[in-house]
């Protein structure tokens, strides 16, 4: 395929100088790296007391009393990482809407505009990943660790 020639003399990312890579790269990956850390530290302090070899206990452990208070704030460090990088990205979107003219087929289109098509998928996923880690927070705070 070939590209029409007075698309490639423009820069893809033509205000790639308002944002960091470091701020890009936090926008995107800032909500999934939180929803992993927070499910399997979850998953390892909520199951741990409860089966600590091949079978279920009614009650956790003795002397594992920690587990749950600690569970409890690693899903609210999860949510607030996964809420900032929401922001983070959401902020990074409002400062490259101008990026390119025309809506987001004529970026498709074109080809440029990177900073604002990372800062999108960064709003994506991190509103879904922040939803997610809210669901399993919820779900790791309510629902019985041991019983049945």
């Amino acid at each position: 395929m070939s590209r029409p020639s007075h698309t490639l003399s423009h820069h893809p990312a033509p205000q790639r100088e308002r944002v960091s890579r470091l701020e890009l790269a936090f926008a995107v990956a800032g909500g999934p790296l939180a929803w992993f850390l927070q499910f399997n530290a979850g998953y390892a302090l909520a199951s741990w007391p409860c089966f600590p070899g091949d079978h279920r206990m009614q009650m956790p452990l003795d002397g594992y009393a920690w587990s749950w208070p600690t569970m409890v704030a690693v899903m609210i460090v999860g949510a607030i990482i996964a809420l900032a990088a929401l922001w983070v990205s959401w902020s990074t979107l409002l400062k490259t809407r101008e990026e390119r003219p025309g809506g987001h087929g004529h970026l498709m289109e074109t080809g440029t505009g990177r900073t604002r098509f990372l800062a999108l998928w960064g709003v994506i996923f991190s509103s879904g990943f922040a939803i997610a880690s809210l669901v399993t927070g919820v779900a790791f705070i309510v629902l019985p660790r041991c019983a049945g």
